[in-house]
């Protein structure tokens, strides 16, 4: 994908990545936005967010990453938030069995709260590079293939398929608006105007990437 400037005709996206602690969440999106690995073995508190401008098939995009604790007691938040966004990217981790076992938790609090025909979501299992997994891929396929979702595998420390698993859910993104022909902004169909631009620059400035 390639990174543009600000501008006012770009299209923003709210993407969310859920999943339990640990999985590597936060460096999927560190090594997205930086290019870099982080490992600091501290977990998400709460919610953190950043934005970063891309093109993709000819459409700028403002795309907004959302951040979310895996922790019980922020479990709640997370759900609270998803029915803001236009995509959501589930993570486990492939070395922990139990984070894919959480997994079919999470999708079902998405189901309270989540129109699937108006909302993309894909699974990834993360930290492929590792020796043994304890979560193959034949597994992860499988509940994939009961939801109608798709699979990717990555590693943030190893750079595999971390820009691929933000080009796959812009591109559901964009098929469901196209379906509508009509453009997603925020949590409403419309066009950004340019006092909206100036306010999300204003308020995205500190960690835009």
């Amino acid at each position: 994908m390639e990174q543009i400037n600000e501008d006012k005709d770009r299209i923003l996206y709210k993407v969310i990545l859920i999943g339990d602690s640990f999985v590597g969440k936060t460096s999927l999106i560190i090594r997205f936005c930086n290019d870099t690995f982080e490992s600091s073995g501290i977990a998400t508190v709460g919610i953190d967010t950043k934005t970063k401008f891309i093109k993709r098939k000819d459409k700028k995009i403002e795309l907004q990453i959302w951040d979310t604790a895996g922790q019980e007691r922020f479990r709640a938040l997370s759900k609270n938030c998803t029915n803001q966004m236009d995509g959501i990217i589930l993570v486990f981790d492939m070395s922990n069995k139990t984070s894919f076992k959480s997994i079919k938790m999470w999708y079902n609090n998405l189901k309270e709260t989540v129109d699937f025909k108006k909302v993309g979501v894909i699974l990834v299992g993360n930290k492929c590079d590792i020796e043994n997994p304890q979560v193959d891929h034949d597994t992860a396929q499988e509940f994939c293939f009961q939801h109608g979702l798709s699979l990717l595998e990555s590693s943030a420390k190893s750079n595999i398929n971390v820009s691929e698993i933000f080009s796959s859910i812009i591109d559901i993104m964009l098929k469901l608006n196209d379906k509508t022909n009509i453009k997603r902004v925020s949590s409403k169909l419309e066009k950004i105007s340019p006092d909206e631009e100036e306010q999300l620059k204003k308020k995205k400035k500190k960690n835009c990437c």
